[in-house]
């Protein structure tokens, strides 16, 4: 079993997992089961199911309830709000799914704090992970102070992990770090992007809805219908 899980929480607009689960439905040939971890069950519509986190704590912190072991049995593939689905990657799902390694994750585009590990988008076995879970649920609120966030302090925990991006290098881009171009702050956008790049990740800023004047945005990052007002 397949699991597509979103994590959503706080003032985090609904908008942006509901967009996800609808796109990846529309593109993939797979049977996944929808699952979103927030703190407001009532607002997810029939795209997902919805899992109120097993501890409720602040930001990126929250996705660190993917590893309980109370999460939906099988494989769990995890994706940041923010992500833009462009094409079909079944075929990259499969073939991790098939080489058997529990934890499977992406790099991270800057190595933040010397972490090669990125939780931005992650495919591992349900419950594989659950003794960082247990550490969580130990370290109590004051992780959340932690210098580096979740994935500095994950990382090092990780005893066995596939970097997908190694084995598919087009299957995520980081928008900013690897496809725009920087002079200073100034950002210079690319009007179009080869075939080959599955996902765009778009972490911090700009947003999706901020980068729709681009064609393959707008194009993949469509209307749904939802009163949910963007961040």
């Amino acid at each position: 079993m397949l699991n597509l899980v979103t994590v959503c929480t706080d003032d985090y607009p609904m908008i942006y997992p509901e967009k996800l689960h609808r796109h990846f439905s529309e593109v993939s040939n797979l049977d996944v089961k929808h699952y979103c971890v927030t703190d407001r069950p009532d607002d997810v519509g029939s795209w997902a199911s919805p899992i109120v986190p097993f501890k409720k704590t602040v930001g990126w912190w929250n996705k660190l309830n993917l590893f309980s072991a109370d999460m939906p049995e099988g494989h769990i593939l995890y994706m940041d709000l923010d992500i833009v689905i462009l094409h079909n990657f079944d075929a990259e799902i499969l073939s991790v799914l098939e080489s058997g390694q529990e934890m499977n994750c992406v790099s991270d585009a800057i190595h933040w704090m010397g972490e090669k590990f990125s939780s931005s988008m992650m495919l591992f076995r349900s419950g594989s992970q659950a003794p960082i879970f247990e550490r969580y649920l130990e370290a109590g609120d004051d992780l959340v102070n932690r210098p580096g966030g979740d994935q500095v302090w994950v990382g090092p925990q990780l005893t066995s992990v596939s970097y997908m991006d190694e084995t598919f290098p087009d299957l995520k881009k980081n928008f900013k770090f690897h496809l725009a171009t920087r002079n200073g702050n100034n950002l210079t956008l690319p009007t179009e992007l080869p075939d080959s790049i599955k996902l765009i990740d778009c972490g911090g800023k700009p947003k999706p809805h901020q980068l729709t004047m681009l064609p393959y945005i707008k194009q993949n990052w469509h209307d749904v219908p939802s009163e949910n007002q963007l961040i």
